[in-house]
């Protein structure tokens, strides 16, 4: 009987060990960033940044979702991005769509890190007022675990016709180990 019970006990404690220290606790969560593109002539060549300034000094650790579960940067053991879409939304979108754009690629960076190619795409079909962009496999989170990261773009092309503005959403897995003291970890 006191075997029986020993043994159900460390049944018990490894399972609640395996749930409590297992890789299970992942976010998903959202970011995104407006620019509006100046409309050319036709032959005016686009080359650059496209300026979305809301996704320069991100601090991931301050989203809301992660906020409310009470993670800390520290507590992040990897980030990947799930998809990475951009959005015409001017109204009426008619006249505008992506085919301005030949080639564009989107770079993570942070002080001290290789900057690293995370999404790209181009050129696109006409008629499009949303894209999503080949996504790279590329953890995120030594840049995150920074005070803060960048993520830039580089954009070949020709200006767009019209003044357009795109709003650019990332969606992030974010895996966090919020036992890391139980578990023995950093």
């Amino acid at each position: 009987m006191g075997t029986h019970r020993a043994l159900r006990y460390g049944t018990i404690a490894l399972i609640l060990a395996a749930i409590t220290c297992g890789d299970i606790d992942k976010f998903t969560i959202e970011e995104s960033s407006s620019t509006t593109i100046q409309g050319a002539s036709l032959l005016e060549q686009l080359a650059g940044d496209l300026g979305f300034g809301g996704f320069l000094n991100m601090d991931i650790s301050q989203n809301q979702e992660l906020q409310n579960q009470g993670v800390e940067r520290e507590q992040i053991d990897s980030v990947h991005i799930q998809s990475l879409t951009l959005t015409i939304t001017d109204t009426p979108p008619e006249g505008r769509d992506f085919t301005f754009i030949d080639n564009l690629e989107f770079f993570v960076e942070s002080q001290g890190l290789e900057r690293k190619l995370i999404a790209s795409g181009g050129p696109f079909a006409a008629g499009l007022t949303t894209v999503g962009l080949e996504v790279e496999n590329v953890d995120l989170a030594p840049y995150a675990a920074a005070e803060s990261m960048n993520i830039t773009s580089e954009v070949t092309g020709r200006r767009p016709s019209k003044e357009t503005t795109i709003d650019g959403k990332i969606v992030l897995e974010v895996d966090v180990n919020v036992s890391g003291a139980l578990c023995g970890g950093d």
